[in-house]
């Protein structure tokens, strides 16, 4: 008789563990920015006026991160990547921007891939994107940081930081990407 008591308990702390080891959904790169962005509050560059560009942001949104606009930035190679969320089947499923609007170079980018091989040609299109960044403030007082800016890849997510400190803001976008 007890063993039937038994029985049911067992099965609901096997269920519970179970549940336990089941990886939770990423989180929306739009959360990977915001925490970008926070962790610009503790550097010595003050975070500039921007634009968010939002692969989720409805279509109509003027937030909304665009093919068109995204290749614009990242050149033509980087047309056909971008699906987001209502389209996974694309390299891209995820995507947050910011953009400053200042005469100082900042720019701030997570992209959550398919795979990790998206992943390594996302990454490409970012260090593209850095390049064509530096030289074009190659001339000004800005040089130094418009250089500095850096990529990083951990798993299926690209991290891209143009600012003062980017390891700070990498750093920090690789914990909230987890």
């Amino acid at each position: 008789m007890r063993r039937l008591y038994l029985l049911p308990l067992l099965l609901a702390a096997v269920l519970l563990l179970a549940a336990c080891g089941r990886a939770s959904p990423p989180p929306p790169a739009s959360e990977v920015l915001a925490v970008m962005l926070s962790a610009m509050k503790d550097t010595a560059q003050p975070i500039p006026d921007g634009a968010v560009r939002l692969t989720s942001a409805p279509a109509d949104s003027p937030d909304y991160l665009t093919e068109t606009f995204f290749a614009a930035l990242y050149g033509e190679a980087a047309r056909g990547l971008l699906g987001g969320d209502s389209a996974p089947s694309f390299p891209i499923t995820d995507a947050a921007l910011f953009l400053s609007l200042s005469p100082y170079p900042c720019e701030l980018a997570c992209f959550r891939c398919a795979d990790e091989s998206a992943a390594r040609t996302v990454a490409g299109l970012c260090r593209g994107r850095l390049d064509t960044l530096s030289q074009g403030y190659a001339e000004s007082e800005w040089a130094g940081v418009a250089t500095g800016g850096q990529v990083a890849v951990k798993g299926n997510w690209v991290l891209l930081a143009l600012c003062e400190d980017p390891s700070q803001i990498l750093e920090a976008a690789r914990r909230a990407s987890e």
